[in-house]
């Protein structure tokens, strides 16, 4: 089926970017310490590993959503029989539905609010920093939407459900 395919080669891009952000991010903090101690200390390194983190951070929401892997309470979920679990992992998968619109209406507002807001010491605008939380945001609403689906249709994604 081509969506498997395509399912398949979006979450390769996802876990791929979120890898060379988060390596990104450890060489740019190793960078700055070694540069601190023995050379001249590089002043926008700082900025950059700390907008790369909260890159890295809404990634690992969108990953840690499509494994349903998110902190949870399972002592209603474990006594519950099949089609509770079913019905508590629908709706909590509606939640984060809900919780992934909101923040796409809020984070492009942010975008919106910062397209020429200049960053401290780096060579782009504030909105760029600001873009991943619609970005993730949609990424999660597909995600989410696509389990969802999966649900209604009878084929069970063999992931754990979360509430």
């Amino acid at each position: 089926m081509p969506i498997d395919r395509i399912s398949r080669a979006a979450l390769k891009v996802l876990h791929g970017t979120g890898i060379v952000l988060f390596v990104g991010m450890c060489l740019l903090v190793l960078a700055q310490v070694v540069a601190r101690k023995f050379f001249e200390p590089l002043v926008w390194s700082e900025e950059l590993a700390r907008y790369v983190f909260i890159w890295v951070a809404f990634l690992g929401w969108v990953i840690a959503n499509q494994r349903k892997s998110h902190i949870h309470i399972s002592l209603v979920i474990d006594r519950s029989g099949p089609l509770q679990k079913r019905a508590l992992g629908i709706f909590a998968d509606l939640l984060v539905i809900v919780f992934a619109l909101i923040f796409m209406v809020k984070g492009w507002r942010l975008v919106q609010n910062n397209l020429e807001i200049e960053t401290v010491t780096l060579f782009f605008d504030f909105w760029v920093v600001y873009l991943i939380i619609p970005v993730s945001a949609l990424a999660t609403l597909v995600v989410v939407s696509c389990d969802l689906v999966a649900q209604f249709g009878g084929r069970s994604s063999r992931k754990e459900i979360v509430l």
